[in-house]
This record gives structure tokens, C-alpha cells and sequence, in this order.
């Protein structure tokens, strides 16, 4: 399928899971928007069929194959899938435009990472908290899912989870492609844990793992930035971290500091977790700069 659409919207998801079943009329309509969506958002029906080689008729039956009532319910979601393309970079462009100094932005971008851990900290909940360990430390193996900047989450998260915990900790979704992350999840069991991080602009891959995932069995803790992710309905359990940003389409510090406070817990809670840090220390001692 066509990737031009990328934003995780409801018109995209709604393409993504028909796409298989499509006709090959249907699928043309389909790419084309895919593919321009910037001018399928101003042309009539005849421009559409005439785009994609197809017909009015087509058309229409593709449209509400999508499940839209008519051509004009499906061109007003995909200005709003557009509109969530292209927020961020509104955003950019009017901080940009901001009379301020280069001290200014850094002061107001620090201010704006205040103020998300501030958030990630009085939304916390004891009880999210503690069943969050409670899953990673009773799980046999561990899987994490995450891509573009939470990729680094991810791989951060994974370090320190494969030190204090005594699972197999497997970071799914690396940077190899997706055909390895489905190999991964295709061994999933109902005592296993997913950890899927995901920020907006939210990954179609880290859902969509995360949902195979779960039809597997297997339990779902989500480090996300707010209810409205469509990673939150489905977790088992979910941990919220802000991620705005007044320049960047978003910002991970917040979700990398929960992913910090999820390894000190576990570590905490390790009963040999001194140990373990003694052994790591004194394997690395020759390594570091003293």
C-alpha cells in the first residue's frame, strides 16, 4: 500500500484495514489518495476518478466501502487529516515568526520540557505505577515496541530493563525493518509483556504491533502522551507523558524520563539488584575514565 497518507488518522487507519480487501478499482482510488492527498482534498468526484483511471461510480462505492456516507463526508476527513499533518509545522512556523533571541528559544524549550515532566508527574497514579512493575517483573520475556523518536526510548528501556530484570528483554520493532519485529511478536504468549512508546505523531507499526500482540495474549504496557493515543484503549496498563513542544512536532524527554522512573522501580524491586549492578561495575571497572 501506498504510504504518501502518513499521519495515523481515522481516514488512514480506515484505508490501512480495508487496503487487503480491496478490488483493484478500489485500490487505484485508494493509492491515488495516498499519493496526493493535498490535491484529492479540493477535487470534485469526476477529478478523483479521472486521477486514479477509474470511474464516478467507483468512486463513490470506494468511498463508502470506507464507510463515509458519500464523496463529500469523505473529502471533509481528509481535511482533517491534513490539518493533523500539518499542525506541527503551523506551530513551527508561527514560533519561528516569534520575535525572541536564540537564548529565548532555549529558555522557552526548556520551559516546555518543565512543564511535560511537570504533567507526566501529577498524572501518575500509584496504582499505574505498580502494576507496570508488577508486570515487568512477573513476565518471562519482554518485548518493546517503538519507532521513529521513541526509537530511542525504546532503546534506552531496553538497557536498563535487561540488566535488573531476569526476562528475556527483546527490543522488537529495531531499526531492521518490520519483518523482524513480526517474527519477534509471532512468538508472543499470554505470560509475556509488550511494552509499546508511542508519541505523535503516533507509529501505524507500534499499533499494529501492539494489537498483534495482544491478539496473541500477550499483556500490553503503553508509555504514551495522552488518553486520545490510539495506543491507550487497548493497553493493559498505561503510563502518560506529555510531549509538546512549541518548535518540534514533538519531544521525548518526558517519555524518557518515565521510561528512567520504570527502571529505577524495577530495580529497586529486584532483590539482587545490587549484585547485579557490583558485577556490571566491576566487568566495565577497566573502561572508564577516571
Amino acid at each position: 500500500m501506498s504510504q504518501g497518507l502518513k499521519p495515523t488518522t481515522d481516514l488512514s487507519n480506515r484505508i490501512a484495514q480495508s487496503y487487503p480487501s480491496l478490488s483493484n478499482g478500489h485500490r487505484r482510488a485508494a493509492d491515488f489518495v495516498l499519493q496526493h492527498p493535498l490535491d484529492v482534498a479540493t477535487m470534485t468526484i469526476e477529478g478523483l476518478a479521472e486521477g486514479s483511471g477509474t470511474s464516478n461510480a467507483t468512486v463513490t462505492r470506494f468511498v463508502r466501502t470506507l464507510g463515509y456516507g458519500g464523496y463529500g463526508e469523505f473529502r471533509s476527513a481528509l481535511s482533517a487529516a491534513l490539518k493533523f499533518a500539518h499542525d506541527p509545522v503551523d506551530s513551527f512556523a508561527g514560533a519561528r515568526s516569534a520575535a525572541g533571541s536564540t537564548f529565548a528559544t532555549f529558555a522557552d524549550a526548556l520551559a516546555d520540557q518543565a512543564a511535560n515532566l511537570q504533567a507526566a508527574r501529577d498524572g501518575l497514579t500509584e496504582a499505574a505505577a505498580t502494576r507496570a512493575v508488577e508486570l515487568l517483573l512477573k513476565a518471562p520475556r519482554v518485548f518493546i515496541a517503538a519507532s521513529g523518536a521513541s526509537h530511542h526510548v525504546a532503546s534506552f528501556l531496553e538497557d536498563g530493563l535487561a540488566l535488573y530484570l531476569d526476562a528475556d528483554v527483546i527490543f522488537a520493532s529495531s531499526r531492521t525493518g518490520p519483518e523482524r519485529a513480526i517474527r519477534h511478536m509471532m512468538s508472543a504468549r499470554p505470560n509475556d509483556l509488550v511494552v509499546a512508546i508511542s508519541v505523535p505523531r503516533y507509529s501505524r507499526a507500534t499499533l499494529d504491533l501492539a494489537n498483534f500482540a495482544k491478539k496473541r495474549g500477550a499483556a500490553l504496557l503503553v508509555l504514551t502522551d495522552s488518553p486520545t493515543s490510539p495506543l491507550a484503549p487497548i493497553a493493559d496498563v498505561t503510563l502518560f507523558a506529555p510531549a509538546r513542544s512549541r518548535l518540534l512536532p514533538n519531544s521525548p524527554t518526558a517519555v524518557f524520563a518515565l521510561a528512567d522512573a520504570l527502571i529505577a522501580a524495577v530495580a529497586r524491586e529486584r532483590p539482587d539488584a545490587v549484585e547485579a549492578l557490583k558485577e556490571l561495575s566491576e566487568s566495565l571497572l577497566w573502561t572508564f575514565h577516571q
